[in-house]
């Protein structure tokens, strides 16, 4: 089965170098593009086929949909590629895959497809540094999220939720609240449920979908 796999995070001085002139030489390519040359945007697509895909594998969790999303993206990249604004400073990586977080979201809600959310695994997920610029891309959608739910979350819920998210054990916060672990472990639970169900509103997921 095929494996969606980014690129390492660490990079020797060499490998920087090899970035930074990759990023002009993309630019050139971008540049090429929107001259009209197709064989610079087939380069474009090599280069990014594998990361974008998954991105959007980590947002479907289909690889059938995965597939027919990413071949939409680049497509809809292609037709667009003359708004892409190299000058603003805005990496080509982040623009493609803005198109492809809309994209995902879109096909999701046509599908009506649900979403089994696990508020302690996105937390997780942005607590690793060693990400690449796509990955980062994500982990600041996730971010977005967990801000905009948590602030949703009733009181003394939020509180608990916002000290489990930043590390502290139920232990920790029980006796920092002066309240008893069960205590902590029933306000967690209460502001998972809630934050998934927002997630789920603030997305257009519906309840009960398959993953």
């Amino acid at each position: 089965m095929q494996e969606y796999t980014s690129t390492p995070a660490h990079l020797a001085p060499a490998q920087l170098h090899s970035r930074a002139q990759t990023a002009m030489d993309e630019l050139e390519l971008i540049r090429s593009v929107k001259a009209g040359d197709t064989g610079s945007y087939a380069l474009l697509v090599e280069r990014y086929h594998r990361p974008l895909l998954a991105y959007i594998f980590k947002m479907t969790r289909d690889r059938q949909l995965t597939e027919d999303i990413g071949q939409d993206v680049f497509f809809k990249a292609y037709r667009k590629i003359s708004s892409f604004d190299e000058k603003k400073g805005v990496r080509f990586s982040a623009w493609l895959f803005t198109i492809a977080r809309h994209s995902c979201i879109s096909v999701l809600r046509k599908k009506g497809l649900g979403q089994t959310l696990n508020i302690d695994q996105l937390a997780n997920s942005l607590a690793d540094n060693r990400c690449n610029p796509e990955e980062a891309l994500l982990a600041r959608e996730r971010r977005s999220v967990i801000a905009t739910t948590l602030q949703q979350v009733p009181e003394p819920f939020r509180k608990t939720i916002a000290m489990s998210l930043s590390g502290y054990s139920p232990e920790t916060i029980a006796r920092s609240e002066m309240i008893s672990v069960g205590t902590v472990k029933s306000r967690l639970f209460r502001a998972k449920e809630r934050m998934r169900l927002l997630v789920c509103a603030c997305l257009g997921w519906k309840e009960g979908g398959q993953t």
